[in-house]
């Protein structure tokens, strides 16, 4: 431990904030984080990532915070996600970030979102983890039974990193949803576009729940259907309903109900929620 903290060993702290500029970008400075040796990746911003490293390494309290929050004022990280022809051309993968990477909500994220904009997220910090399975045949070779599960049940609406993870026997949802395979070391999320996502963020009984009491709040918020839409999609989207949408979502709205209308937004690609 003290080798690999000594103030002239660079490479746990260029890690480290190579780490954190993934998580905060959505994309690395090294693009192998879990290799900074012979077969790894060059930097694309080599200086940048010193900097960073020796302010971490000499910050006497060494706060992954302060980092994080002189990431998130840069310009580079306030930049438009707004596509130039002429800097695609130049630059596609956007490695000299002229733009901001876009980028959706991860597993966790999605199922913490789902909770929130539901009104039943538990924001106890600390505790036991809760388990959103069943056991079955504990005693000799127990079989983890996640659709056996309630999203209904209120101890499971916890943050996801208060999961009980099972490592031999992944959640099906989270998984689906791109979630890393926690039997591995996995420091790079993939990203897939697959039938079986849109299937699950429509029809898996915690989207149902979410859905049933976002649909609650939202009847309760108004008794304008235009009201309620733009309330809505301000909670969901974080921002209000364009024309179109405002148009297309009340007739939505109408034909199905608020409870339908809550899926609808789920599925848009804008849905995150702003804590």
């Amino acid at each position: 431990a003290r080798y690999l903290t000594r103030q002239d060993n660079p490479l746990v702290w260029r890690s480290i904030v190579n780490r954190l500029w993934l998580w905060t970008f959505g994309a690395p400075l090294v693009s192998s984080p879990n290799d900074f040796g012979r077969g790894g990746m060059q930097p694309t911003h080599p200086e940048l990532l010193d900097y960073l490293a020796a302010r971490l390494r000499d910050d006497p309290r060494q706060s992954l915070k302060s980092i994080v929050r002189l990431m998130v004022l840069s310009r580079a990280y306030r930049r438009s996600s707004h596509m130039d022809p002429e800097m695609a051309r130049r630059d596609a993968g956007n490695a000299y970030l002229w733009r901001a990477h876009r980028r959706r909500l991860t597993a966790e994220e999605f199922r913490d979102s789902l909770l929130a904009v539901s009104g039943v997220l538990d924001r106890k910090m600390g505790g036991p983890s809760f388990h959103d399975f069943v056991i079955e045949k504990p005693q000799h070779s127990p079989h983890y039974e996640y659709h056996l599960h309630d999203p209904a049940d209120p101890k499971s609406h916890r943050r996801s990193v208060y999961r009980f993870v099972v490592r031999s026997q992944p959640q099906p949802l989270l998984t689906t949803l791109d979630c890393a395979d926690p039997s591995i070391s996995t420091p790079r999320r993939d990203e897939s576009t697959t039938a079986l996502q849109a299937l699950a963020a429509w029809n898996n009984p915690l989207v149902e729940f979410a859905a049933a009491k976002l649909g609650a709040r939202i009847a309760k918020q108004s008794k304008s259907p235009d009201e309620q839409i733009d309330w809505a999609c301000q909670l969901v989207l974080g921002r209000g309903a364009s024309p179109l949408e405002q148009e297309v979502l009340k007739q939505h709205f109408h034909d199905n109900g608020p409870a339908s209308l809550a899926r609808v937004l789920f599925n848009m690609n804008a849905f995150v929620y702003l804590d």
